[in-house]
């Protein structure tokens, strides 16, 4: 069978009215509508159509929903007693309770049959004038219900799991984030106090250099260096040289007093006095003296003459 119609959600045109089946015989004013949802998305069907997208879940001759494995029929009207089912000769997926096909092998489902002889088919068909609710009507209506009951709460529970799932991954996500955010932080403050420190250091830096630039002005203003002489050059060596040489040619005062001496000494002895002529005798008994005196002034006055 093929799928209902299945409204786009990004049109923005409203939702068409009727059944969202496809070829649904009941008419587009069919009631009531059933939300159910169908490979994933939701659509509005009757109550034909609903049976007609679950064909194994009830049994297509009495209208009665098959019972699960674990589950009470005699506590819902809606099920049918357990018992031997058989499928369908044609399309394999609708069945029936043996008890209610006289030849389960040969046994056929409405839809199919429908199909066969070219007709549309409809489990409650569109009626002229007033609608009248009978037993088996009143009975597609149940089963269409409890269908789009089950389907809804299968589709709510899928949407609880996911949404669980998305709380779980965004718990995750958000203890991440904050890890990083944290990380980052952390890493934030390190390098502000490393940046901190080494600013330090700088500035404990400069002030020692300015300290030690201070301490050393202070130490040469206290202790100034001794200026260094400069080298004489050599005509500076030889004028000293000259200049000692004449100093040493020079005679002295000392020995200019000393000729001069020497000088009167030596004229007062060569002119003798009256005085002297007189006394020869004193004079005989102090010639050696005056000799040795004469003898030692001689080579004075030969060398300062020299």
């Amino acid at each position: 069978m093929t799928p209902p119609f299945r409204p786009s959600p990004s049109s923005a045109a409203p939702a068409p009215r009727g059944c969202g089946g496809d070829r649904c015989a009941s008419g587009r004013d069919a009631w009531p509508l059933h939300h159910v949802r169908h490979d994933g998305v939701f659509c509005r069907l009757c109550s034909s159509c609903v049976l007609q997208y679950h064909p194994a879940a009830f049994c297509s001759a009495c209208l009665f929903l098959l019972p699960a494995d674990d589950q009470e029929p005699h506590l819902d009207p809606a099920f049918s007693p357990p018992g031997p089912v058989a499928p369908c000769s044609s399309c394999a997926v609708s069945v029936a309770h043996l008890s209610c096909v006289p030849d389960p092998v040969s046994f056929v489902c409405p839809p199919c049959a429908a199909t066969a002889e070219d007709r549309t088919f409809s489990y409650t068909p569109a009626a002229i004038g007033r609608r009248v609710l009978d037993e088996r009507a009143a009975r597609v209506l149940l089963v269409a219900a409890r269908l789009a009951h089950e389907s809804v709460g299968r589709a709510a529970a899928a949407a609880r799991e996911e949404a669980e799932r998305c709380v779980k991954e965004a718990a995750i996500a958000r203890k991440r984030s904050r890890e990083m955010l944290d990380a980052a932080f952390r890493a934030l403050e390190e390098e502000a106090r490393a940046a901190k420190k080494k600013e330090e250091e700088d500035r404990v830096a400069k002030i020692k250099k300015e300290e030690e630039a201070k301490n050393k002005k202070e130490k040469l203003a206290a202790h100034p260096p001794k200026k260094k002489t400069p080298k004489s050059s050599e005509a500076n060596r030889d004028r000293d040289k000259m200049l000692k040489f004449n100093a040493m040619q020079q005679p002295t005062p000392l020995a200019f007093a000393a000729a001069a001496a020497a000088a009167a000494s030596s004229m007062s002895r060569s002119t003798p006095s009256p005085r002297e002529d007189k006394n020869p005798v004193k004079q005989e008994a102090q010639g050696p003296g005056d000799k040795v005196a004469d003898d030692d002034v001689k080579p004075l006055f030969g060398t300062l003459q020299s």
